[in-house]
């Protein structure tokens, strides 16, 4: 079960909006956030045996090159209080110090370190994951559609869909891996404005 909590990230997903790569402009300011979009994780290496949760409270801002897409970058946080699952004991438990252990770390933090194209419509995000004190690497990949160039401020300008996998016992939830297991599969799906 732990492992969803590191379903979020990330974040990081979120950081899949960097996708809007294809755009007109040299450079763009985009915002992704929970108002807009889902967070999702799940836990269990068995179709038989899965947990699922998400995250409603997360926020996020992308620069996109598409002139040099290397240049983009994406930064997400994550209100770790705000993870949410069908089952409030389990949620609870969650949050509690075996796995996210909320009070002492309320955030949760994605950066990419690179962004790469990777097709017309799909692109490739490598950054760092901080989850309870612990940096380690994660992968995004990431889908764009929708792309709407011309939105004005605050309007719609792309849709984002990312995916990526984390071992929770990276980040010390370690609890129950035996049971449930250990990768954690994370899924954003947001709207990227501007």
């Amino acid at each position: 079960m732990p492992t969803k909590l590191l379903g979020l990230f990330g974040l990081a997903a979120a950081t899949l909006l960097s996708v809007a790569s294809q755009s007109a402009w040299a450079a763009e300011d985009l915002k992704i956030g929970g108002n807009r979009g889902t967070m999702e994780f799940a836990i269990g290496d068995s179709r038989i045996f899965r947990t699922t949760g998400g995250f409603q409270t997360w926020q996020g801002n992308v620069q996109v090159n598409d002139a040099d897409m290397p240049k983009s970058a994406v930064q997400v946080t994550v209100d770790t209080h705000s993870l949410k699952m069908m089952d409030r004991q389990q949620a609870d438990m969650l949050k509690d110090s075996d796995f996210f252990d909320v009070d002492r770390f309320p955030q949760m933090t994605f950066r990419s370190e690179k962004v790469e194209r990777t097709g017309a419509e799909t692109l490739k995000i490598d950054g760092f994951l901080t989850l309870r004190g612990v940096t380690r690497p994660m992968t995004l990949d990431v889908t764009v559609s929708d792309r709407k160039p011309n939105a004005a401020p605050g309007a719609l300008y792309a849709r984002v869909r990312a995916k990526g996998t984390i071992k929770r016992s990276d980040f010390g939830m370690t609890k129950y891996v035996d049971l449930v297991g250990d990768n954690v599969e994370i899924i954003i799906s947001t709207d990227a404005w501007r």
